[in-house]
């Protein structure tokens, strides 16, 4: 009689890569260059910003389909990779649940994923699920824009007016990518 041990299958966890910087950054071209295998990827951008519709768009004309959504898909588990554009957006009330642990139950199901957002406000205060991410990365990609006044390299996001919003979509006519030397809270 052969004995039979309990096998137990692991499965290898994901390698999470994370975009992050100011607007104007080419976090989305980043996130779309570095992973263009379109089989077996999904791609999720959040249903809050309908400026690119239900895309992922970066500024330097590359676009992919995308799925909208305000909670983690249920149907993750049938991708190998799934690539998320706009990680910041996904706080409450605009994303059901908690987008850092939905992405951590992903990689333990051994499926990569590749996030890319700001990684902090036109206040210079980092948005909570970019510096989550940031902790659980394999791969942080830390990006600069160049500054509108002096076209030296930027690391921030500024408003140009104040809105009274934090969370707000824009584009140039709202914000601008700023150096050091030439960020400054909103009028």
């Amino acid at each position: 009689m052969t004995a039979r041990l309990n096998e137990e299958i692991v499965v290898p966890r994901g390698i999470l890569t994370v975009y992050a910087g100011p607007m104007f950054a080419g976090k989305s071209a980043h996130l779309l260059v570095d992973h263009p295998d379109q089989e077996g990827s999904l791609c999720l951008a959040p249903a809050f910003d309908t400026r690119s519709g239900a895309s992922i768009h970066s500024r330097v004309g590359l676009r992919r389909p995308a799925r909208s959504i305000s909670c983690w898909p249920s149907d993750f588990a049938r991708f190998r990779h799934i690539l998320l554009d706009e990680g910041h957006f996904m706080i409450a009330p605009h994303y059901t649940g908690d987008v850092v642990a939905d992405i951590a139950k992903s990689l333990e199901a051994g499926i990569d994923i590749s996030v890319a957002g700001l990684d902090t406000d036109f206040m210079q205060h980092d948005f909570d699920v970019m510096a989550r991410l940031r902790v659980l990365a394999d791969r942080y990609v830390p990006l600069t824009a160049r500054c509108h006044v002096c076209e030296a390299p930027a690391r921030w996001t500024a408003k140009k007016r104040q809105t009274g919003h934090v969370l707000e979509t824009g584009d140039d006519d709202l914000y601008e990518a700023r150096c050091d030397a030439h960020w400054a809270p909103p009028d």
